[in-house]
């Protein structure tokens, strides 16, 4: 069921989801299009609730714990809802506002995500085309309350999401950015001798850059610790061998890098959550 309240300032819809939306989905709570007429103040904690909004036009601020931002058009902002927060329109020039409340079982995961790669909570596309479209869309389902629309916001949400945990993830190529061009230079030679033994000390070495430093920018670009992302590349090449050649299991692990059979068992398990022997058996269909 969704509640539907507009006028000429506010188009606002409040949204009940199923019973499957609940336990499956990310789903709308409340989502809308709000141009204040003055001063306009909002103050929560507590709330099992994420919170999306765009600045269109007008300024405002954001507070978020005890740090406070000075915010204006084409400023987006996400929040989770259980911290304290608040937001507060300008009385000289009050704000035009395209937000989103919604929830999900998956998004406790996805915010921690968030958290870890230290994503900001308040940031400012160069192109917010994108962000603004999925919001848009999601307008005209609450609008239109079509019977399949919590199946339609749900992919709507999900791309949303990735929107926001993917922004600036990937790393510009610059020339003149040193760190940049060696951290690709680094994982193109994972990518290419993975399967040998090398010691982060023999890694940072070859590229004359600090062992600590290395690690870290390293993790911060690509989201993974060097071994963790030696480690992937392993099971990738593992799973390959074992799904398209007859090689013993044994053989394979020396192929991808792993001489002690056990230890390679191990990895593998906790990779994909079965063993190498059971993974080959239901994916050949045996």
């Amino acid at each position: 069921m969704a509640v539907i309240l507009q006028n000429d300032q506010i188009c606002r819809y409040i949204h009940t989801p199923s019973s499957f939306a609940r336990q499956n989905l990310l789903y709308i709570q409340e989502t809308g299009r709000l141009k204040s007429r003055d001063r306009h103040i909002s103050r929560r904690s507590h709330l099992e609730s994420y919170l999306f909004f765009i600045v269109l036009s007008g300024r405002g601020t954001v507070t978020i714990g005890k740090n406070l931002w000075e915010i204006g058009p084409g400023d987006h902002i996400f929040l989770d809802c259980q911290e304290p927060y608040a937001h507060e329109s300008s009385e000289d020039d009050p704000w035009t506002l395209l937000w989103v409340h919604f929830y999900g079982t998956a998004m406790s995961g996805y915010h921690a995500y968030f958290t870890r790669h230290q994503k900001a909570s308040v940031f400012h596309p160069d192109s917010p085309s994108d962000f603004q479209s999925i919001l848009e869309q999601i307008l005209i389902l609450e609008k239109n309350r079509a019977g399949n629309r919590e199946l339609l916001e749900n992919e709507l949400l999900h791309r949303l999401v990735t929107q926001i945990l993917t922004w600036q993830t990937e790393i510009p190529v610059k020339k003149e950015d040193n760190i940049t061009s060696k951290l690709l230079e680094i994982r193109g030679f994972l990518d290419e001798h993975f399967t040998e033994k090398i010691s982060l000390d023999e890694l940072a070495n070859l590229f004359y850059i600090s062992k600590y430093h290395m690690s870290r920018e390293f993790k911060k670009a690509f989201g993974i610790t060097v071994g963790s992302y030696v480690n992937s590349q392993r099971i990738t090449k593992a799973k390959e061998l074992l799904r398209f050649s007859d090689q013993q299991i044994e053989t394979i692990a020396r192929a991808c890098g792993i001489e002690d059979n056990s230890y390679f068992n191990k990895v593998f398990q906790k990779a994909e959550g079965i063993t190498a022997r059971e993974y080959r058996r239901k994916w050949r269909g045996q």
